[in-house]
């Protein structure tokens, strides 16, 4: 059998980032599905995507470390914030250069799509725009349950997990119909 490895890329760049903190949740709640799972996350901090840069130096180092951790990984798990209503401009970013990798690595792939925001509607909204972000990469997202995280400083506990039982239900629930797919 093949070795199972989730990769989780979180939209924010803040290190304190309550869609890491809701990653890594995320990672643990795999591992108890399947002590074999590994979990990682990826990072996303690349210059803006520009054909100039790529056209003089190719794609950036970190880029394509990304992409060959996407390819090798069973299933990508992406946490995304939201920013005025939309995803983040670091996310989008990272979706544009690795539109540029050959073969590309999302192509095909499971992904599972989660969101923690500090406003009302849990990130609804960027949820919504990063599967229409996603369509180009022929991937395969797990449509439901929407794992949705609002008032996201006060939702964790100081051990990382998620305080509401309900949301912890429904990452469970998503995080099984991933972890099949895989």
């Amino acid at each position: 059998m093949a070795s199972l490895s989730v990769i989780g890329i979180s939209g924010s760049l803040r290190k304190e980032s309550s869609n890491i903190k809701l990653l890594n949740c995320a990672g643990i709640k795999l591992k108890k599905l399947n002590k074999e799972i590994k979990f990682s996350l990826g990072e996303i901090n690349f210059p803006l995507y520009s054909d100039d840069i790529e056209k003089t130096d190719g794609l950036p180092e970190a880029v394509e470390k990304l992409g060959k951790e996407i390819q090798s990984a069973s299933a990508v798990l992406i946490s995304t914030p939201e920013y005025n209503k939309g995803i983040s401009g670091s996310l989008k970013n990272c979706l544009d250069w690795l539109s540029r990798v050959k073969p590309n690595p999302l192509n095909n792939k499971n992904i599972a799509i989660i969101s923690a925001t500090d406003g009302r509607s849990g990130g609804e909204r960027s949820q919504y725009m990063l599967r229409n972000c996603l369509t180009p990469f022929d991937c395969k997202l797990i449509q439901s349950p929407e794992v949705l995280i609002a008032n996201s400083s006060r939702a964790f506990s100081n051990n990382g997990e998620i305080l509401d039982q309900k949301s912890n239900q429904l990452l469970d629930s998503l995080l099984e119909k991933l972890y099949q797919n895989i």
